[in-house]
């Protein structure tokens, strides 16, 4: 049985303890989601800061995986002769190792990441454990912290000459990125989170190694096979993509792919995710029952 500090309380501790189930309920996968984003909000700003730096080398080690392997195969666009060219293989080994790697090695290891907390603290702030201010303060200290970690990791990277004679995908994935429409790029952070949000839900459901690595595998494989834009994912991109040499403008890379990711990565964390199930299985219905009845009464 797992171990928990003297006094815990939570979906998990009830499920594990009393149930003696290793994997939760939807509902208490969503109390569990709010208590950690509770839990969350009361690390001082420097913790927030030194895990959200991890969690950005992560992404890195998670991002230069999928683009050294799958992006060097002669399947991929622009590595191999045209006729050679296979995007659905290049596509599912891509994305079949990397990004989960990176996500398990997040939620196992521990690491603050800007687009999980989009899930954890809205969830929260519907069940009333945190305010407005917590949020900001969480994904605003979560943001730039992994954009400190996927820098740094480019830096390393790039010192270390892994990405040398092939960069060929990175620098092409980077390119592509920044061609998109600005409601295209905001649609696709939207299904991007709300992936990675899956992936973190069902994370916090199983209470063991192997159901958490599976949970996670799913959802962050389709993401990042499918290609959908993550916003830390893409900070590390284009700055190996920089440090590699590619020629993309800082104007490029923040209108028209970070801020719509960001943005999109929030909507499919918050809303699509935990707002769906604040209402299914959260606080709000009840009060806004109660504010009806009251209406109603009045």
């Amino acid at each position: 049985m797992p171990k928990w500090p003297a006094g815990h309380q939570s979906a998990a501790f009830e499920a594990v303890s009393v149930k003696k189930s290793f994997i939760l309920s939807p509902a208490e996968i969503y109390a569990e989601c709010a208590h950690h984003g509770e839990e969350k909000s009361k690390f001082p700003w420097y913790k927030i800061w030194v895990l959200s730096i991890i969690a950005g080398c992560y992404v890195g080690f998670g991002y230069t995986t999928c683009l050294i392997i799958g992006g060097n195969l002669v399947q991929a666009p622009g590595v191999g002769k045209p006729e050679e060219e296979n995007y659905g293989l290049y596509k599912l080994i891509f994305g079949a190792v990397g990004f989960p790697f990176g996500f398990t090695t997040i939620v196992v290891c521990g690491a603050e990441l800007y687009t999980s907390l989009c899930a954890y603290m809205t969830a929260a702030w519907w069940e009333g454990k945190v305010n407005s201010l917590a949020v900001i303060r969480m994904l605003a200290i979560s943001w730039t912290g992994n954009f400190i970690g996927c820098a740094l990791m480019a830096g390393l990277f790039r010192a270390s000459e892994t990405y040398m004679h092939h960069d060929t995908t990175l620098k092409h994935i980077a390119r592509d990125k920044v061609s998109h429409g600005w409601g295209a790029t905001l649609v696709k952070g939207i299904f991007a989170n709300w992936l990675v949000g899956i992936a973190t839900w069902m994370a916090n459901a199983a209470q063991d190694l192997t159901g958490k690595a599976v949970g996670i595998w799913l959802p962050i494989s389709a993401f990042a096979m499918i290609g959908f834009e993550h916003c830390i994912a893409n900070m590390f991109l284009f700055v190996m993509a920089w440090a590699q040499g590619e020629n993309i403008t800082a104007k490029e890379f923040i209108w028209h792919n970070l801020i719509p990711a960001t943005l999109g990565n929030y909507i499919g964390g918050g809303i699509c995710l935990a707002t769906v199930y604040a209402f299914a299985y959260g606080g709000p219905p009840k009060r806004i029952g109660a504010w009806i009845d009251g209406k109603k009464n009045a």
